[in-house]
């Protein structure tokens, strides 16, 4: 693969945001206490910027040119590179996918101390030889599906690469709705619904009670959250697969809902009447990450299970 310029979207560390940019003297007097609170933030920060600083060295030693962004800077603008290079976790990794349409995208884990970095492929110990590899065709991108989703008939800017959560805006709140999928209806009250990719199958949805996919896989998944049950009788739509030419509907019956996208950054008012159809994006995301990379949450839940009727 042609690597002659690249993009670096970096995260800013807690402890340049609280104690540097902020001053922040509530942060600084906990870290002066060395309080448990923020215990690691002083450590993952000074693995963030050697991992900046390595990956700038691997990079010029390369001769690729390099240009970078910050994470809370990045926009639509992105070309005329070969690759961006996400360093951070995968909140960095997301936010860098919503911008991204071909373009492929590599995932640095710059604080392996706190980060658990699934989409990110190299560290700072590897960073060479994953650039090295990338170069000489010895590792390709592959295509992860994404969901778009439609509020009132506009197609909202941002496709979701882990999973979209329909709920009240309030977490004590109750969330009510119509969900309609594959011509069955249903009117439900609970915590929310999850509508979720391959890709964030071993995040939210899986602690939901959804199942683990593989990262490559060809469909995606809903997961009712603490369904309420009218006079005792349960919901029939509370779970299940869904094939990549499926859709979601979803009508709000709440006057202060809300749509996030990927987390807590990306968030749309869903109000009393509005209607949301989800479906899987025809816009792959291009990502260096492991095939398999799902596939130990499959292993330890297999393991799990065994233990429970051993």
């Amino acid at each position: 693969m042609r690597l002659s310029k690249v993009l670096l979207f970096h995260k800013r560390s807690t402890y340049q945001l609280q104690a540097v940019e902020f001053q922040d003297e509530r942060f600084i007097q906990l870290l002066e206490e060395e309080h448990q609170a923020v215990k690691r933030v002083e450590k993952a920060h000074i693995e963030h910027l050697n991992t900046l600083e390595r990956l700038n060295t691997e990079l010029k030693a390369r001769n690729i040119i390099v240009e970078t962004k910050a994470r809370s800077t990045l926009d639509n603008n992105i070309k005329d590179i070969d690759l961006l290079i996400s360093v951070g976790g995968d909140g960095t990794f997301l936010d860098a996918s919503h911008y991204l349409q071909k373009i492929p995208i590599l995932g640095v884990n710059s604080a392996t101390s706190s980060s658990i970095g699934h989409f990110c492929l190299a560290t700072e110990k590897d960073i060479g030889q994953v650039l090295d590899k990338i170069k000489q065709d010895k590792l390709s991108p592959i295509e992860i599906m994404r969901l778009e989703a439609s509020l009132n008939g506009n197609i909202l800017p941002h496709c979701a690469l882990n999973e979209i959560l329909v709920a009240h805006k309030s977490p004590a709140g109750t969330s009510r709705y119509i969900i309609n999928l594959n011509g069955h209806t249903e009117e439900q009250l609970s915590s929310g619904v999850w509508i979720g990719s391959p890709a964030g199958s071993t995040g939210a949805l899986q602690a939901a009670g959804g199942a683990v996919m593989p990262i490559t896989a060809r469909e995606f998944q809903y997961v009712v959250r603490e369904p309420y049950f009218h006079h005792g009788r349960p919901n029939k739509l509370i779970k299940g697969q869904l094939h990549d030419l499926s859709e979601v509907k979803i009508i709000s019956q709440m006057r202060t809902g809300a749509i996030f996208i990927d987390g807590q950054h990306l968030e749309y008012p869903f109000r009393i009447g509005d209607e949301l159809i989800i479906k899987a994006s025809p816009n792959f995301l291009n990502a260096f990450v492991d095939p398999k990379v799902n596939d130990r949450f499959v292993n330890e839940a297999t393991q799990k299970l065994t233990k429970s009727h051993g």
